[in-house]
Parts: C-alpha cells; sequence; structure tokens
C-alpha cells in the first residue's frame, strides 16, 4: 500500500530510476575500442544483412506504390472518356431541346396552320 506522504526513500528510488533512464539515452563513449577484426567482420556482415533486409522492403514498397499509381492514373483515364461522353450526351440534348422548344411568341399549332396555308 503506498503512503499519503512520500518517504525520503521513495525520492531516492525516484532519482535512481530518472539517473538510470538518462544514461540509458546518453551516446556512447566516443573513445575508440579495440576489437578483433572478427568482430569487426560480424559486425560489418550483421550490418550487411540488416540494410539487405531493409532494402528488400524498400524495394517491395516502392513497386506496390508504383502498381497503385499506374491503377490509379489508368481509372484516371477511364473516368476521363467518362466525362467527355457524358459531357458530349448532354450537349446533344441541349441543342435538340433548343430545336424542339417553339420561337417565343407562337404556339406550336401556329406553325402548322402557316404550313397548311403555303
Amino acid at each position: 500500500e503506498r503512503e499519503a506522504c512520500p518517504t525520503a526513500s521513495g525520492f531516492i528510488a525516484d532519482q535512481d530510476r530518472a539517473t538510470i533512464a538518462k544514461s540509458s539515452t546518453l551516446p556512447h563513449d566516443s573513445a575508440p575500442r579495440v576489437t578483433s577484426p572478427a568482430a569487426d567482420e560480424g559486425s560489418m556482415q550483421q550490418n550487411i544483412s540488416e540494410l539487405t533486409v531493409l532494402c528488400s522492403s524498400l524495394q517491395r514498397q516502392y513497386s506496390e506504390l508504383m502498381s497503385k499509381f499506374q491503377a490509379q492514373e489508368e481509372e484516371i483515364g477511364r473516368l476521363k472518356e467518362r466525362v467527355q461522353v457524358l459531357e458530349d450526351r448532354e450537349a446533344v440534348a441541349t441543342k435538340q431541346s433548343r430545336e424542339d422548344t417553339p420561337i417565343k411568341g407562337k404556339s406550336p399549332n401556329e406553325g402548322e396552320a402557316a404550313a397548311k396555308r403555303i
């Protein structure tokens, strides 16, 4: 059970935790370390392996993104064609409706009467 008022030992424990956290984030010693050539080679092999895995992952992501991009480009092209078809249909319909509308001031029957007189 926790005490209502913290004790001195509680403060020390908190300080110790803070010190440990700080030390784990400090940069490593910059002093050169003496290592064996075999250890260096093993470390370099590990780095090469990690970089190879990273490179493969990035290549796969790039390929996936390019595939999605190409699919989107194709879809955009299809949509543009569809918009053009719809706009063309609308233009034809508008033109036909204008031609079918009677001239202002004349009723459709007047045009028929004039045609009969001729």
